[in-house]
């Protein structure tokens, strides 16, 4: 449970009513200790497109150039606040804006920091140095057919764990958003089939108490498949299924030896 960890305490992000299985992001939107949005992207389709995205570079150079205020979309998602985490390989300081440019390892891109606010905040921060990694909170836009990520706040990132973490999330949620929609169309899982080999009774009713079993990380307890079957099968013979199994590749062990989940999420 808890809040995003690596948010920078005023930044949180959800999908809608998806929850992302961090604890405390089942929240639906972008949420800004300060700012962040506007009168116009209220009217534009309510709060949901004010969803943070974590994102890579190269998801950024990849969404095609449009004109205005045209709508971003990423794998199919209109998203207006992205958060990327990269290092700092140039800075150019000017009267009301800093540009940086941020690499991550998937591609670079400009991040322009306006500080010419009325009140006088949004100065640079001087633990942002070339070679050193930030954190980045923005919406993506384009002038003249080049691309920059106008930039709400950029922070120094002084834990390493946050730059795999972040590189993990976008990974993650990229799955999330292009994988899910398929689900009830997919195909089932290799040696799932109802011939497939090995695949006796027991083992395939395993397979459908795990399925039927209330969603969740840890997954379902080996007991609770046991009492589900109870009435079919003995418990040596579920966890002799169980095993199975496992080293057959259709379950795997989550929060211990005790708690399985199916490797099909179909």
């Amino acid at each position: 449970g808890g809040s995003f960890g690596y948010g920078g305490g005023d930044y949180s992000y959800g999908g809608g009513n998806q929850d992302h299985g961090h604890g405390g992001m089942d929240g639906g939107g972008w949420m800004a200790g300060g700012g962040g949005g506007d009168d116009d992207s209220k009217g534009r389709g309510g709060y949901k497109n004010q969803t943070l995205r974590p994102v890579t570079v190269k998801q950024l150079i990849e969404v095609p150039v449009s004109s205005g205020d045209m709508p971003v979309h990423i794998d199919g998602e209109e998203i207006k606040q992205i958060t990327l985490v990269g290092v700092v390989r140039n800075i150019v300081q000017q009267p009301v804006n800093v540009t940086y440019s941020v690499e991550d390892g998937t591609g670079k891109i400009d991040v322009r920091m306006w500080v010419n606010g009325e009140d006088g905040g949004d100065q640079p921060d001087p633990a942002i140095a070339v070679g050193k990694h930030v954190r980045v909170y923005g919406e993506l836009k384009f002038f003249n057919g080049s691309r920059s990520v106008n930039a709400h706040k950029i922070r120094a990132v002084t834990d390493s764990n946050e730059i795999t973490y972040h590189g993990l999330e976008a990974v993650y949620v990229h799955l999330c958003k292009t994988r899910q929609p398929q689900a009830s169309s997919a195909l089932p899982a290799p040696g799932l089939g109802p011939a497939a080999a090995g695949m006796t009774p027991v083992r395939a009713a395993v397979l459908d108490a795990i399925k039927s079993a209330p969603p969740g990380p840890e997954g379902a307890a080996v007991a609770g498949i046991q009492q589900a079957l109870a009435a079919r099968f003995r418990a040596d013979e579920v966890n002799s299924a169980v095993d199975w199994l496992i080293n057959e590749g259709h379950l795997f062990t989550t929060i211990d030896d005790q708690h399985v989940q199916s490797t099909n999420f179909s």
